[in-house]
């Protein structure tokens, strides 16, 4: 092979693998603008409940929650990998973050942790007739119109024309049955309950329905916790955050509190945030979870109604049960087997 032949042969082996090295290395390197949502763990909720006043029973089965793991670096390879695994979801940036940095969203999910908390205990303890909340007031998360520079989001409203009004859907009421134009006389505070003082608004009119009164508040009701109550628990989700975990919570809360066995003795997974009213609301990475709870090994998940067909799709032979509310939960878990309509205090 002549001199030249042979710098052509190693033109046409070393270019290609410099190209290949290259292109690997931007692959590994580069990180790219989205997370990555991968199955994470089921994780059992009976050792993070502490019955701090009353009884407490440990079960035979288990009520877990579900979670995913979020990859927040992504590199080409697991951009590349995305598209060929349906158990793996990649989000911008934008759409994770929001406004939010990396530090603000952390925080911002222990929030959510931290409320659905307070909610779950909320909602499992009025099931058995004990409610932990009281309300005492409507603050507001935001003010304008006609009750700009006289309301302000540290004030709570407290009655209406010398009406209580203690919760935000009494203070709606209230207004809607008073006119564009109308004075109204407010009793308000501060939200710990000092500085009394009056406040007399002229109602404005609603830009859509100029008929229909406008007080101007975004409104939220003010919680005090109940003293001396017969049982009070403690929840320990140390970093983990988001308020996926309402309706396992719930549960596992019932289950810690009431003799019997909820579950029936089977381990049980759940996903799905819970309100006031115990609805069961929709979570993300509802693929994710369910993998995660098919490997986990556990004998039931529990989904939101409206992400049951994403869940089916990913289950494999896990049987994967949809609800709507926390009744409805409980409903599934007597049919197999376990006392969850008759749940009682001892």
């Amino acid at each position: 092979m002549s001199g030249g032949a042979k710098r052509r042969f190693r033109a046409r082996v070393w270019v290609p693998l410099l190209v290949a090295l290259l292109a690997a290395g931007v692959l590994t390197f580069v990180r790219l603008p989205y997370f990555a949502y991968r199955p994470g763990s089921v994780n059992a909720l009976t050792d993070r409940i502490v019955v701090t006043v009353g009884e407490s029973f440990e079960p035979e089965g288990e009520v877990f929650f579900t979670t995913v793991r979020q990859d927040s670096s992504v590199n080409g390879w697991e951009y590349l990998e995305a598209f060929f695994d349906d158990g793996i979801a990649l989000y911008g940036e934008d759409a994770v973050l929001g406004d939010r940095s990396r530090d603000e969203n952390r925080d911002f999910n222990l929030e959510l942790m931290k409320v659905s908390k307070s909610v779950a205990v909320a909602v499992a303890f009025r099931h058995l007739g004990i409610d932990p909340y009281r309300a005492t007031g409507v603050g507001m998360a935001a003010v304008e119109g006609p009750s700009a520079g006289l309301l302000t989001t540290d004030d709570v409203i407290v009655s209406v024309d010398g009406k209580s009004v203690l919760t935000s859907e009494a203070l709606v009421e209230e207004i809607r049955g008073r006119s564009p134009g109308q004075v109204v006389s407010l009793a308000v505070e501060s939200i710990d309950g000092t500085s009394a003082r009056t406040v007399e608004v002229v109602l404005g009119a609603r830009a859509e329905d100029a008929t229909v009164a406008f007080l101007g508040v975004m409104v939220q009701t003010r919680w005090d916790d109940v003293e001396g109550l017969p049982i009070d628990i403690r929840i320990e989700t140390g970093a983990v955050g988001g308020n996926s975990a309402g309706l396992a919570l719930t549960l596992a809360i019932l289950e810690m509190v009431t003799p019997g066995e909820m579950t029936g003795g089977l381990d049980v997974a759940t996903t799905g945030t819970i309100g006031f009213d115990g609805s069961v609301g929709p979570i993300g990475g509802v693929a994710q979870k369910t993998v995660a709870a098919r490997e986990g090994g556990v004998d039931l998940f529990l989904v939101p109604e409206n992400e049951y067909e994403v869940a089916a799709r990913h289950a494999g032979d896990l049987r994967v049960e949809s609800v709507a509310t926390l009744e409805e939960a409980l409903a599934v878990l007597a049919e197999l087997g376990g006392n969850a309509d008759k749940l009682a205090l001892p």
